[in-house]
């Protein structure tokens, strides 16, 4: 028998969840199909205090799906997103890996069987699918490829993920063999844990694809941090991605990718910008240590400062940030 398990986390958050438990509930599974599919759903109440718990417990205890058997499980303590995502994969015993937030759904009703069909015939180690993007302001957009594409190592995908934004850092809109999985844990820091956990999945896979249908439906939280503190959201993702450098310190064209991708963010602080910026500290300090790791050896060359250098600067910590303010991207070879 194979099972997929789909793990939802959820924190106050009745206003949304019982659209994620109904498209998960709402999954079939056509007969002779796939031979004894199960679907494992695994639903973390991450101590909800409002009535997000009574909501779940009376949709899955008046709802039965033959094709599903459910776990609604609870930590001892709030553990934010990543530490409840990481519960409910140690309490998973699926041969596949989903994962859908509590204010998205999946679209379509064979979506699961279908995906599970897809990493098999695909005979890949994980699977991404297309997006509906609904924003708080009522727009809404579309993030899906034109045709499938295939990533056949570690290194493209890598490229595909920070360069050409091909594979979203996102863990809810793929599906995920086991032992990718289970080669490294997903992160319990309780923000950016996504950024810090799928590229390290990612560089473990042989096979990739992605696929050109939309399956999920993301709501774009208002109240999120992405959408309410513009700085802290570039510093958050920034300092996770810096965060993997050292990982992936043999593959320089790795390295660039990623700080190609990190200068999206960075420039926004760091060009033609004072000290006086809020998070231009940060910003600087990050953009100096991934210079680093990508130009070993000439890494002072390639970032513009005020007074020179002074020898504090060759420290990996305590590094002044206003003598190395900004970085001219199209400057550096091989970006």
């Amino acid at each position: 028998m194979k099972t997929v398990s789909i793990i939802t986390t959820f924190y106050n958050a009745e206003r949304f969840i019982l659209s994620a438990i109904k498209s998960i509930f709402m999954q079939t599974v056509a007969k002779g199909s796939i031979k004894d599919l199960q679907i494992e759903y695994i639903i973390v109440d991450d101590k909800s205090e409002d009535n997000s718990r009574k909501i779940v417990d009376d949709f899955i205890t008046k709802n039965k799906n033959s094709n599903l058997i459910w776990k609604l499980i609870e930590p001892e303590q709030n553990l934010g997103c990543g530490g409840a995502r990481k519960f409910g994969i140690d309490n998973a015993t699926g041969d596949y890996f989903m994962f859908l937030d509590a204010d998205d759904y999946y679209i379509n009703s064979d979506f699961v069987e279908r995906a599970v069909k897809d990493i098999e015939n695909e005979k890949a180690d994980i699977i991404e699918y297309g997006i509906v993007y609904n924003q708080s302001n009522g727009s809404q957009s579309i993030s899906c490829p034109p045709k499938k594409i295939v990533i056949d190592s570690p290194d493209k995908a890598e490229i595909a993920l920070f360069k050409d934004n091909l594979i979203k850092f996102n863990v809810w809109s793929k599906i995920y063999k086991r032992w990718i999985v289970e080669s490294y844990p997903y992160s319990t820091t309780r923000l950016f844990e996504d950024v810090r956990t799928i590229p390290v999945w990612i560089s473990k896979a042989n096979k990739i694809v992605v696929m050109p249908t939309c399956e999920i439906n993301y709501r774009a939280a208002s109240s999120s941090i992405i959408r309410s503190n513009w700085v802290e959201t570039r510093l958050g993702t920034i300092t996770a991605i810096a965060e993997l450098f050292p990982m992936f310190a043999q593959y320089p064209h790795v390295l660039k990718a990623m700080y190609t991708r990190s200068m999206i963010d960075l420039e926004a602080l760091l060009h033609n910008h004072s000290s006086e910026n809020e998070g231009f500290n940060e910003m600087s300090k990050l953009n100096t240590r991934m210079l680093r790791y990508i130009y070993p050896n000439s890494w002072k060359e390639k970032v513009f400062h005020d007074d020179g250098f002074i020898e504090e600067l060759e420290k990996e910590v305590s590094l002044d940030p206003k003598e190395y303010i900004k970085t001219d991207l199209h400057s550096l070879p091989g970006m």
